[in-house]
C-alpha cells in the first residue's frame, strides 16, 4: 500500500512538473509568435520611414500649406521611430530564460511580457497603418 501511494505521489509530482512546464512554453511560444509577426513588419516600417526623411528632404512641390505638410510628416516619421525604438527596447529587456525562478514568477513575467509585446505590435501596426495611408495620398493626382 505505501509503494502504491508513494509512486502515486511521485507520479503527481511529474505530471505537475511537466505541465507547468508545458504552460510555460506555451505562454513563450505565444510571445515568440508575437515577435516574429513583428519582425516580419520590419521591412514596411523602415521602407515608410525612408519614404518619408526622402520627402522631409526635399522640396514639398504642389503643397498647399508646407508647413503644415512638413509637421504631419514629421509627427509620422516620429510615430514609426518611437514604435521601432520600442521594438528594440523590448527586445534588449526581454529574458526568456526564466530558470530559477518560481512556475508563478514564470508565468507573471511571461504574461506581462506579452502585454508588453502585444502592445509593441499594435504601436507598429498604428504607424505603419498611418504612414502608409499618408504616402498612398500622395500617388493620386
Amino acid at each position: 500500500m505505501k509503494k502504491t501511494i508513494i509512486a502515486v505521489l511521485v507520479g503527481m509530482v511529474l505530471f505537475g512538473c511537466t505541465d507547468n512546464k508545458k504552460q510555460e512554453k506555451t505562454l513563450l511560444d505565444s510571445i515568440i509568435a508575437v515577435h516574429d509577426k513583428v519582425m516580419r513588419k520590419d521591412d514596411q516600417l523602415m521602407h515608410n520611414k525612408m519614404k518619408l526623411d526622402t520627402l522631409l528632404k526635399t522640396q514639398l512641390t504642389g503643397v498647399a500649406d508646407t508647413a503644415a505638410e512638413k509637421r504631419q510628416l514629421m509627427g509620422l516619421n516620429v510615430q514609426l521611430t518611437q514604435a521601432e525604438d520600442a521594438m528594440e527596447m523590448w527586445m534588449q529587456k526581454f529574458d526568456p530564460d526564466q530558470k530559477r525562478k518560481s512556475h508563478q514568477e514564470i508565468m507573471d513575467y511571461f504574461s506581462a511580457q506579452k502585454t508588453q509585446v502585444n502592445a509593441v505590435d499594435s504601436s507598429i501596426n498604428a504607424a505603419i497603418n498611418a504612414s502608409t495611408n499618408y504616402l498612398n495620398t500622395l500617388k493620386k493626382p
